[in-house]
């Protein structure tokens, strides 16, 4: 069975096709119309990627603003999973990072997260505006597989990103950090999930390096260090969070689609890493791991998956084909002020 693509741009406009492997096996021309068309006679996950001409910028497609789909299979949960463990039958037992596809089905799909990004990292601020408050968390928690910082969610800690507003759920850690950077890896990845009035995910990624001590980060690791010595441990801090401390200053990274690096590994997800790292201590990077390894989630990274064909900073379709037909992939380009 041939399956197509189909979509509009404006008129004589390069669109290729890419396959799972990153290789182009379709090139055309939009037409007078802007329209565009390709056949495809294997299924597998595919991109649609427009060559944006000189003097024109993207506009859409832009970021996903959908709610991200993924859930457990019947019968699994929270405890189904672990970084700890080669087990790749769930039946005995909770299964580790290279089979969480068996608790999670989405894991298995194309376009998952994390990812080795090979790419020269660009300015994020027309794309993103970042609007963090020293804020008290409502509640930290050790969740059985990361340290996460709670908020409940207010438009005064909040991004914009390609023009809608994510509000801050939470921030959690991972040893070692998750997305790489051509193939190089950080001690640790700080994740801060925001979510959209219509249950959009947003994904900002920042690495950690040692370094200079690190005085935002200190209360949490205090907080953790006390009181989060149990799964399901949960405490407080009456100390507001400098975000300032926790986020780069520079607007530098990259963008991409991708998923939820836990299961149940939904997707999709706008992720947006921040390419200059912050730092903490060498003593602060062994107070979070006596902490991680206690609670059993030293390391916690999810290896890094196929690109499947994916580009880094540039607006693209991700397309999975599954004999059927996928139409009106519509790319808009504006003219350059």
């Amino acid at each position: 069975m041939t399956n197509t693509v189909t979509g509009k741009s404006i008129a004589g406009i390069r669109v290729q096709l890419l396959n799972s492997n990153g290789d182009v096996v379709g090139n055309t021309i939009t037409g007078p119309r802007g329209r565009y068309n390709f056949n495809v006679k294997a299924d597998g996950a595919y991109v649609v990627r427009e060559i944006t001409p000189p003097g024109f910028s993207q506009t859409s497609p832009t970021f996903t603003y959908t709610a991200p789909k993924g859930s457990y299979a019947p019968g699994y949960g929270l405890t189904s999973w672990s970084y700890a463990t080669g087990n790749s039958n769930p039946a005995f037992g909770p299964v580790g990072v290279y089979s969480w596809d068996t608790v999670a089905p989405a894991g298995d799909l194309p376009f998952e997260s994390p990812i080795n990004i090979k790419a020269s990292a660009i300015d994020l601020s027309p794309y993103l505006a970042v609007n963090l408050n020293n804020a008290v968390p409502s509640h930290i928690i050790d969740n059985g597989h990361q340290i996460q910082v709670q908020f409940t969610g207010s438009s005064a800690d909040s991004i914009n990103l390609g023009g809608t507003e994510f509000e801050l759920a939470q921030f959690h850690y991972h040893d070692p950090s998750e997305n790489l950077v051509n193939g190089h890896g950080y001690s640790m990845e700080e994740h801060f999930v925001f979510e959209s009035a219509a249950g959009a995910e947003t994904v900002l990624a920042v690495f950690l390096q040692l370094g200079a001590h690190n005085d935002a980060l200190q209360p949490i690791l205090d907080a953790a260090t006390a009181s989060l010595t149990t799964p399901g441990s949960s405490t407080t801090i009456s100390t507001p969070i400098d975000f300032a401390g926790l986020l780069p200053s520079s607007m530098q990274g990259w963008f991409y689609q991708g998923s939820l690096t836990t299961p149940a590994l939904s997707q999709p997800v706008n992720w947006v890493a921040f390419s200059t790292p912050i730092t903490l201590d060498y003593g602060q990077l062994q107070q979070y791991e006596a902490v991680a390894k206690a609670g059993g989630f030293l390391p916690n990274a999810r290896p890094v998956q196929p690109l499947d064909g994916r580009q880094v900073n540039q607006f693209d379709f991700d397309v999975n084909f599954q004999n059927q037909s996928v139409a009106s992939l519509n790319f808009t380009l504006a003219r350059k002020s």
